[in-house]
């Protein structure tokens, strides 16, 4: 699914009425040095973590 795809069906209307799912929530943890996760919220590890975050431009 391409993120240009759900913004445009969701600033014209619902996205779940073009058949696009609905974002799945997320929990965001930050570790002690700079670190951050993101979990699901019904489970309790993180699904993907990064130690060493850095910014990108593109």
């Amino acid at each position: 699914m391409r993120a240009r795809e759900w913004t445009v069906a969701a600033i014209n209307d619902d996205p779940t009425a073009h058949g696009i799912p609905e974002l799945p929530t997320w929990r965001v943890e930050r570790g002690e040095t700079d670190g951050i996760a993101f979990a699901a919220t019904d489970r309790d590890e993180p699904f993907i973590a990064a130690e060493r975050p850095v910014r990108v431009r593109r």
